[in-house]
């Protein structure tokens, strides 16, 4: 009877173990991409929802007219702020972000100049910067 040296069995074990160390990699660099774009959205989530409350803050403020960007910062909640750009006597741009480069939402307002109050046209909120050229969008510059 011949005996058996077992180089097989030790071969298909150490082939099974470095398969299991491939795949426990590929998983693990998934998990790590997934991981990165988790926090991408959650980051965006956080400057959207700022961009709003910003944007909603900015309608109850008395503004006067002015034909650069006016900005304001909330005093209870410094991460939003408002900004306001006069196009036309009545006609206004406010936008609300969460500071400079972040996300911002824009909202064309009919502005009051007895009072300095502002009313959101219908069907006014965007997105994106109206107007034609991009450093008109940009307070800060």
């Amino acid at each position: 009877m011949k005996t058996q040296q077992g180089n097989g069995a030790l071969l298909m074990v150490i082939l099974l173990l470095l398969m299991s160390a491939a795949l426990l990699n590929a998983t693990r660099q998934q998990l790590d991409a997934s991981l990165s774009l988790v926090a991408d959205e959650r980051l965006w989530l956080r400057q959207a929802s700022l961009a709003a409350s910003g944007l909603a803050w900015g309608r109850t403020e008395t503004w006067t007219a002015a034909n650069l960007w006016q900005c304001r910062t909330a005093q209870d909640h410094g991460e939003w702020r408002a900004c306001l750009k006069t196009i036309s006597q009545d006609e206004a741009l406010l936008r609300g972000d969460s500071g400079s480069d972040t996300v911002a939402f824009y909202q064309w307002v009919t502005r009051d100049e007895q009072n300095g109050s502002l009313r959101p046209q219908p069907h006014g909120w965007l997105d994106f910067c109206p107007l034609a050229k991009e450093e008109e969008c940009v307070p800060d510059s």
